[in-house]
């Protein structure tokens, strides 16, 4: 049986979304099936950024009401041999999916799937709760500025009160600093969360959709999700300290692009 992780953030704008989309194909690219669970019903986006909107038949809310299994949801990515899909509903608010079908949801996408990504919404409403209710495991994704840090701080505290006890902490679009992360280090230790991810701000990260298949490339973000991959399926591997990407090698990556 697979693992599921809820990846949520608190509030949105931190890149939540577009990293677990790079996640799942960094994990799939290494051999792991995976799939994607959009969770923020009524505002749905995943389909979209992955290229699919146009293969979804059946959504979550259809799974809830009893009109098709969970496999029939499933959405598998064309392009990306073991990562897959599974849409929220467009017209449908959080209260089509309660905790406990949420936990159903999840088990049986567990029997099929290695790992169950689940993007939570933005918030700490009924949408958090339902896809917190479904999760082994949780991955914060923040920036560095004080009131992120401080949401994190409280999705911390909720995520621990649902049984997860030690959720771990990502910090997203950080900027290489002189000195390395001690900032960011220190916050991690402050929050007493688990440090697993710096993911440097990079403009140029492209998606994974049907045209371009999980093209991180060898860019430094790139990279970072890779290493982030690696640590979720159990690897001990340390944090690399953040460099900049020196103009000459951005502008070759634009151009490539």
């Amino acid at each position: 049986m697979g693992q599921s992780l809820v990846i949520t953030s608190g509030k949105g704008g931190s890149g939540k979304s577009t990293l677990a989309i790079n996640l799942g194909a960094a994990l799939a690219a290494a051999g792991q099936t995976c799939v994607l669970v959009d969770m923020d019903m009524g505002m749905r986006s995943l389909d979209i950024l992955c290229g699919l909107e146009n293969r979804i038949v059946y959504d979550l809310a259809d799974v809830a009401d009893g009109i098709c299994q969970v496999k029939q949801a499933i959405v598998k990515h064309p392009a990306i041999q073991g990562l897959s899909l599974v849409s929220a509903a467009q017209t449908r608010g959080s209260d089509a999916l309660s905790p406990q079908r949420s936990r159903e949801v999840m088990e049986e996408l567990k029997n099929r799937f290695d790992l169950v990504l689940i993007d939570c919404p933005a918030g700490v409403g009924r949408g958090f709760r339902n896809a917190a209710s479904g999760a082994d495991r949780a991955l914060i994704v923040s920036l560095t500025d004080p009131v992120s840090i401080r949401d994190a701080e409280r999705v911390a505290g909720l995520l621990e009160r649902s049984d997860i006890l030690r959720p771990e902490l990502v910090f997203n679009r950080v900027r290489p600093a002189r000195g390395g992360q001690r900032a960011e280090m220190g916050c991690a230790e402050r929050l007493n969360l688990n440090l697993i991810g710096l993911i440097p701000e990079d403009p140029l990260l492209p998606l994974a959709t049907p045209e371009r298949p999980a093209a991180l490339g060898s860019s430094p973000a790139g990279r970072a999700i890779r290493e982030l991959s690696r640590r979720l399926t159990g690897e001990d591997l340390p944090l690399t300290p953040l460099r900049r990407e020196r103009l000459i090698k951005r502008i070759a990556r634009a151009i490539a692009q």
